[in-house]
């Protein structure tokens, strides 16, 4: 089919985005990528990404933007995409006011369902983030850029220029140790997407935090602490959508399960826009007047801006709709419920009694954990706030849940040493009974000591001054982690003296 373009989108490290119409007029976004290499190694993956395609060709779903069409043009392949005219979740952000708790929930079972769908037919994106979820004129989200993914294997061993498997800000954990991408990849990535919608932060810090940094923190499963102030149900689907290890997540099915929604899938946004609320869903409704030239799909060239076009395959009208396509578990649940079940004792909650304290009966809500192995007492561990406060000379604090890493900024000042022997002392006192490692990390994450504190002795990092020569004040980090496998919530001590 013959393609007019009509404007430039965008353009990112893999190529340009255009604005084109077919030739019945319909509007698309075509994505042209430049590949580089040899003629052999140009021709092989061309071969391959047209293989590729076929598996894409498959992804027909309500909330997935599908793939039309693969084009050859010269050197260059062009993907051709429907084009959304809502814009991204990216851009409704880009205001600084996150989402509600509502309208999180609206975006979450439909986003689940389409990753259901993709990973059934063997599928991973493996670069989930808010310039990917768009929206249709309606509201309604939708998963992008799912051709990336298998592009990415296509081109093995042919460089994409500035290409990168992911983005760091909402990279798994995995991901960043460069192991195999698995479906879980997404479910984090899906977690992290919702967060930043929600509170305007990803799991690995704020925006505009260092690549590096990102890439360090999510190698070491150092997720940030979830706010106390989110919904009970969004912040426990977002605990386990955050597990730091990938077998810990549910799947996409499972996710939705535990996750049941009270509205439609399709959406709170939209009954909001259609009602004409004054807001944040505004944010979300057809931006072509603001975004026009530019239609925000920034992303990297990502975050397309496209409209879904043409009738369901026959595979998806056989799906159904994202309110159809219910795990089996769940229909059982709703056909069921108002029947005699059995009386069954849970993991926190006997038969015929409520759950345990900070608990659903099966697991433990949030950021609490049960380190006591009694469940009459529940999660009766309950994380504190004082994650991120500046140390400046002692503090109490815990570590909850088990995997928890506490991070404390504390500035250090230079000042004048007749002997050149300023040093900075930190100190950590862990409670009886268990181990915890204290690090001192400098600016750009490198570990300038470190020590273990047990049973209640207190154990000490001393510092010395860098250089007599020039001005070393700075910013240091004092980082506190478990040491083996005992736990408790009783409270550890920090304390901090000395300059340089």
């Amino acid at each position: 089919m013959t393609y007019t373009v009509q404007r430039r989108l965008g353009r990112g490290a893999m190529g340009v985005v255009d604005l084109a119409v077919d030739a019945d007029g319909r509007a698309v976004a075509i994505k042209r990528l430049v590949l580089s290499g040899s003629a052999d190694q140009t021709a092989r993956a061309r071969a391959r990404i047209r293989r590729e395609a076929e598996a894409l060709e498959r992804l027909r779903h309500p909330h997935i933007v599908p793939l039309l069409e693969v084009l050859d043009d010269g050197d260059d392949i062009v993907l051709v995409m429907p084009y959304l005219t809502g814009g991204s979740l990216a851009d409704a952000l880009a205001g600084g006011t996150p989402l509600t708790d509502g309208e999180v929930r609206a975006m979450t079972a439909p986003l689940l369902d389409a990753l259901a769908h993709a990973h059934r037919r063997g599928i991973v994106h493996r670069d989930l983030k808010p310039a990917n979820v768009l929206f249709d004129g309606h509201g309604r989200p939708h998963l992008a850029d799912f051709g990336m993914a298998l592009l990415r294997d296509a081109t093995d061993g042919l460089t994409l220029a500035g290409a990168l498997v992911g983005t760091p800000e909402f990279m798994a954990p995995e991901q960043a140790r460069g192991e195999v991408a698995t479906p879980a990849v997404d479910l984090f990535g899906l977690g992290a997407t919702l967060l930043a919608a929600r509170t305007g932060s990803g799991p690995w810090g704020p925006p505009g935090v260092e690549p590096l940094v990102a890439v360090r923190r999510a190698a070491d499963g150092e997720v940030a602490k979830l706010p106390r102030d989110l919904a009970p149900d969004v912040r426990s689907l977002l605990a386990k959508l955050l597990q730091r290890r990938p077998d810990r997540r549910p799947t996409a099915v499972e996710a939705a399960a535990l996750f049941p929604m009270a509205q439609p899938t399709h959406t709170l946004l939209a009954d909001r826009a259609d009602a004409g609320a004054p807001m944040r869903s505004r944010r979300l409704r057809p931006l072509a007047g603001i975004i026009g030239a530019v239609a925000l799909i920034a992303v990297g060239l990502v975050g397309m801006a496209w409209t879904r076009s043409g009738a369901p395959s026959s595979a998806e009208a056989a799906e159904g709709s994202p309110t159809e396509v219910l795990d089996d578990a769940t229909k059982r649940s709703a056909t069921t419920s108002t029947t005699e079940a059995p009386c069954t004792d849970l993991p926190y909650q006997p038969c015929g009694e409520p759950p345990a304290p900070n608990t659903d009966g099966r697991r433990c809500l949030g950021d609490t954990a049960d380190y006591d192995g009694d469940p009459a007492t529940g999660c009766e561990a309950e994380p504190d706030d004082l994650d991120g406060t500046p140390l400046v000379d002692q503090l109490e604090a815990n570590l909850v849940p088990a995997d928890d890493v506490d991070r404390y900024p504390t500035v250090v000042e230079d000042r004048w040493q007749l002997l050149c022997d300023g040093t900075l002392h930190v100190s950590l006192t862990a409670p009886g009974g268990v181990s915890m490692r204290l690090d001192v990390l400098d600016r750009g994450g490198e570990v300038l000591g470190t020590t273990v504190s047990s049973n209640g002795r207190r154990s000490t990092v001393s510092l010395r001054e860098p250089s007599c020569a020039q001005d070393d004040s700075t910013t240091l980090t004092v980082q506190v982690r478990w040491e083996g496998d005992e736990r408790s919530a009783e409270p550890y001590v920090l304390e901090r003296s000395g300059s340089w």
